[in-house]
């Protein structure tokens, strides 16, 4: 039997590794900053291995169609959370729009990406994101009469670096084979070229939802619209293990 080289394998998947770096030139995100029900955010983290930490958090649509051969939309619910000592962004719902993405996302760093249809237009200060699948909403954010001038909607939110759980289960037992907490933060080689802010408004669909419970909406705070230039680095987009469960 001739020898095999393991990393050949990543032409099936049709990903690469988890170190690879990539960018997104003029990544355009709006994003509608939120406060929820503590009990409900306490109740949806009690499965995971991280605690609330704020009631508020950020329902978000991203325009990734500037990275090339991976072009993508993303959307996602991000939870403020708590490891320990560490401070950071959960992203608890989240849905992209290119297959090879929602896999790769998957299993190399922990994000729980689901396929979805994804649109964001903005024009004169306003902005909508919407996201669906099979006719059905799945959420919708909007900015309403954003300025470059106004103040951002929750300016000490902590939502970097983004904390997740990459988790193998065992393929004959009741438990998992690898369970590690990953910290990523690509926001440290961000460069911001615009943004506007805002009047936002959020409408969610019943896909958002935990233990058969809409997710509460107690107050929209703002919303913000932003371009700049996103990377991924060596340095700052390949993930940390920050703990190992297993």
């Amino acid at each position: 039997m001739k020898p095999y080289d393991i990393n050949s394998f990543f032409k099936f998947l049709n990903y690469g590794p988890g170190n690879r770096t990539y960018q997104c030139p003029d990544l355009k995100t709006l994003s509608v900053t939120c406060r929820g029900d503590a009990a409900q955010l306490e109740a949806m983290l009690e499965p995971t291995p991280f605690e609330l930490a704020d009631d508020r958090f950020v329902v978000s649509v991203a325009d990734f169609n500037n990275v090339g051969a991976r072009n993508y939309f993303d959307a996602a619910v991000i939870l403020a959370v708590r490891y320990g000592d560490q401070r950071g962004g959960n992203y608890y719902f989240e849905y992209e729009d290119n297959p090879a993405t929602v896999a790769g996302g998957r299993e190399l760093w922990g994000y729980p990406k689901h396929f979805a249809k994804i649109s964001l237009e903005e024009k004169d200060g306003n902005a909508r994101g919407r996201v669906w699948l099979e006719g059905e909403t799945i959420f919708e954010i909007t900015l309403e009469g954003g300025v470059e001038e106004a103040a951002k909607p929750a300016s000490d939110l902590q939502l970097y670096p983004h904390l997740q759980v990459r988790a193998i289960p065992q393929a004959n037992g009741p438990s998992f084979q690898s369970f590690e907490i990953l910290s990523r933060n690509t926001v440290k080689d961000y460069q911001p070229k615009l943004r506007k802010a805002g009047k936002g408004s959020v409408t969610l669909g019943k896909a958002v939802s935990f233990g058969g419970t809409p997710l509460k909406v107690v107050e929209v705070l703002g919303a913000e619209y932003t371009v700049g230039d996103f990377y991924a680095t060596a340095e700052n987009g390949t993930p940390k293990i920050v703990a190992n469960l297993v």
